[in-house]
């Protein structure tokens, strides 16, 4: 076993970085992170888009694909 002084040492800079991580897991916005998942989904779509489309330079798209060979 170490000294007590290493042994006090090892054990505050484990008790900070534990700190330090729940801290940051806290500070973590999770309906910003969600709210930026729907909008890239939103932006994935194809075919006839809603009008209230939040992704503005996204347009219909796909709407006569499968003309040529008679498929809807």
């Amino acid at each position: 076993m170490g000294s007590p002084k290493a042994c006090m040492s090892a054990y505050l800079i484990a008790v900070l970085c534990l700190v330090a991580g729940a801290r940051s897991a806290a500070a973590f916005n999770y309906a910003d992170a969600l709210d930026k998942a729907v909008l890239f989904f939103e932006a994935q779509r194809s075919g006839k888009l809603p009008p209230g489309q939040r992704v503005a330079w996204r347009a219909d798209s796909a709407l006569s694909d499968g003309n040529a060979s008679n498929v809807d």
